[in-house]
C-alpha cells in the first residue's frame, strides 16, 4: 500500500452517516396496504452500518418508479447529516429495474471501479458465478456525497457492504472532499 493511501485513511472520517433506500414495488405495495413488510436487504445494510460503528440517518422504501427513486435519493443527498446513500434493488435487467439508469444521470462522477470489483467478487460466489454480469451495480458521487446502487439480494448487499463499502467509504469521502 502506498504512503498516500495510508495518509488518506488516517485523515478519513472515522464515523460516516448513511441513508438506506430500498427500491421494491412489491414491498412498497405491502407498506401502502399496511401489511407487514420484511426488507432483508435494507436490514442487512442497516445492521452492518451500525456494527461497523457508523450511523444511520434515515431509511426509506420506494417503488420501482423513476420519480420516486429520484425524490428519495435527492432528499437524502440534500440532508446535511448524510454522507452516503445506499440503495438496494433495481439493478438487474427486468423492465422494472430502473434504479441505475435513473441515478446514473444525476451523478457528478461515476465510481466505475466499484461495479467492476463488485461483479468480480460476485463471480467468486458459488451461488452467483456467471450470473454476476447480470448486475448493473454501480456507485457515484453527487454533491460531495457517495451513493452506492446495489442489487436487492441480501447476500449481494452483505458482500458489497462488508468487502467494499465499509472498508473504503471514509477513504473515498476524504478524497472527494479534499481541497488539494
Amino acid at each position: 500500500m502506498s504512503h498516500s493511501h495510508k495518509e488518506h485513511r488516517e485523515h478519513a472520517p472515522k464515523e460516516v452517516s448513511f441513508f438506506v433506500i430500498t427500491v421494491s414495488s412489491s414491498r412498497y405495495s405491502k407498506m401502502q396496504r399496511k401489511e407487514p413488510v420484511i426488507d432483508e436487504s435494507g436490514d442487512v445494510a442497516k445492521d452492518l452500518i451500525i456494527k461497523s460503528g457508523n450511523k444511520i440517518i434515515g431509511y426509506s422504501l420506494v417503488p420501482d418508479n423513476k420519480l420516486l427513486i429520484l425524490k428519495a435519493v435527492v432528499d437524502a443527498i440534500l440532508n446535511d447529516k448524510v454522507d452516503v446513500v445506499v440503495t438496494s434493488g433495481g439493478t438487474g435487467f427486468t423492465p422494472s429495474d430502473i434504479t441505475v439508469e435513473t441515478l446514473r444521470g444525476i451523478f457528478d462522477r461515476e465510481v466505475e471501479g466499484f461495479g467492476q470489483v463488485f461483479r468480480n467478487l460476485s463471480l467468486e460466489q458459488p451461488e452467483v458465478k456467471s450470473a454476476s454480469y447480470l448486475s448493473k451495480a454501480t456507485a457515484g458521487i453527487i454533491n460531495g456525497k457517495v451513493i452506492y446502487v446495489l442489487p436487492g439480494s441480501p447476500d449481494a448487499v452483505k458482500l458489497a457492504m462488508e468487502q467494499l463499502i465499509i472498508p473504503e467509504v471514509g477513504h473515498l469521502l476524504y478524497l472527494i472532499r479534499s481541497t488539494t
